[in-house]
This record gives structure tokens, C-alpha cells and sequence, in this order.
């Protein structure tokens, strides 16, 4: 006993996918009642059967990475299969709850300890310590590094506040990915004091080996330190897609 699956296209994520007809089967007898599942792969849209437990109406549970397409309603008396016994299930837009699996977003601080010693004109990296929260474990506090395992676009954002920092001269917080400067960001305060340097940008990164630093620079002349306060000096990143 066998159904046929018509043709259609299958929307995962940005990829669209053609899937022709295809012939699923066979179902095996049962020696009462039993429902089966028909369902397809996410992915690649190859249907297959999940076989529910004979004496049973309760149908199969959908396995991960599956969307159901039909319910077939089994019985003892069944020679072949026809529409009376399926139950359509296919979906317009796919409803499954959002999962985490892919979901990477992070807040990164000193956690009120001052970095020292940072010297002047120098690109000197933040070597942030504590997470607010760490959405993906995609932050490395021990190599302070940003290094999702997904792929895609990251809103990166960040603050570094230069502590006694004089008037007119200029500090600065870069986004360095693999080793190399991404983007800068210089302001020259008009007063003397604690001061911060902002920026943002958008940065593509593979979910392999690319990864990304927060680094900053000041120009007073003098090795100077980096506030710790959390609301000073802080990294955050979140994947767009």
C-alpha cells in the first residue's frame, strides 16, 4: 500500500527548494488499527513514513528536522489506501516554536576591575572578563574572544571608557575580526576625566574559525587604565540572520 506526495516547494530559511512527486510506501499491515505519519525533510523535502503502534489511534510523534504532510488511518480491512483514511496535515508556514539552537546574542564586561596599563597610541585589546548573559556560549572570557559555531550577520556594539583622560587628545574602541581592525571609532573629549568611545557595525562571520576583539587606543601621552564600571566599558553582540 502506497500514496503519492504532490509535487510542491519546500521554504527553509532563504532557500527554496522544488521537491517533485513522490510515491511513499509501502505501509505495512496492521492487525487491528494503527496511524501512521507521512512527513517530509526540512531541508531536502524527501518524504518518509513514521509508523505509529498498532492497537493505537495516537499518531507518531514528528521527528526533529521533520514537517508532517499526512495522517493514514490503518485498518485490518484495508487493501489499499484511499483518501477516506488520510488526514491532510500540511502546513502553509512553518510553526514550529523558535529554538535557541541558532540564536546567539551576549553582553560582555570587566565587572568593575580596571584594566591597566594600557599604553598611549597603542591599539591595546579589552580583555573583558564576565558575561551579563551569553546566549550560544559564543563569547570566550578566556581568550576574550567573540566566536559564534552558526554562521551569519552580528550587530556588534561596544563601549570603552579611558579613565583620566585629558582634554583634546584622542581615544578610540576598534571591532577587530581575525586579528585585524574591522572598524575604528576616535572621539577627542572637551574635558578632562573618565570619557568613552562607542561604535557599532555589522559583521558577517563563517560559525568556523573567523572571530571577533574588542580593542581600544588613547593618546595621552601616558599609559592610562580602562574603567571597569559594567555601565563603562562593555561588548555586545547579536546575530541578525
Amino acid at each position: 500500500m502506497t500514496i503519492i506526495v504532490d509535487a510542491g516547494h519546500l521554504l527553509n530559511g532563504a532557500t527554496l527548494t522544488e521537491v517533485n512527486p513522490q510515491t511513499v510506501g509501502p505501509f505495512t499491515a496492521t492487525p487491528s488499527q494503527r496511524v501512521d505519519r507521512v512527513v517530509v525533510d526540512r531541508t531536502a523535502g524527501t518524504a518518509s513514513i513514521v509508523v505509529g503502534t498498532d492497537g493505537s489511534v495516537t499518531p507518531p510523534a514528528l521527528p526533529a528536522g521533520k514537517l508532517p504532510v499526512a495522517r493514514v488511518h490503518l485498518l485490518n480491512t484495508l487493501s489499499f489506501i484511499t483518501n477516506a483514511v488520510i488526514s491532510d496535515e500540511r502546513a502553509l508556514s512553518d510553526l514550529t516554536t523558535s529554538s535557541l539552537a541558532n540564536e546567539v546574542f551576549c553582553r560582555i564586561t570587566l565587572n568593575g576591575v580596571d584594566q591597566t596599563g594600557v599604553p598611549n597610541s597603542t591599539a591595546t585589546r579589552v580583555n573583558l572578563t564576565t558575561a551579563d548573559f551569553n546566549v550560544g556560549a559564543a563569547f570566550d572570557t578566556t581568550t576574550c574572544r567573540f566566536k559564534p559555531t552558526v554562521g551569519g550577520y552580528f550587530i556588534i556594539a561596544a563601549q570603552v571608557n579611558i579613565v583620566n583622560s585629558s582634554s583634546g587628545v584622542n581615544i578610540g574602541a576598534a571591532i577587530y575580526k581575525n586579528g585585524a581592525a574591522q572598524s575604528w571609532n576616535f572621539v577627542a573629549p572637551a574635558r578632562t576625566g573618565n570619557y568613552p568611545a562607542q561604535l557599532s557595525d555589522i559583521v558577517q562571520m563563517n560559525g568556523t574559525t573567523d572571530y571577533v576583539e574588542l580593542y581600544c587606543s588613547q593618546d595621552n601621552g601616558a599609559a592610562r587604565s580602562i574603567s571597569g564600571a559594567k555601565h563603562d566599558t562593555w561588548f555586545s553582540a547579536s546575530r541578525l540572520r
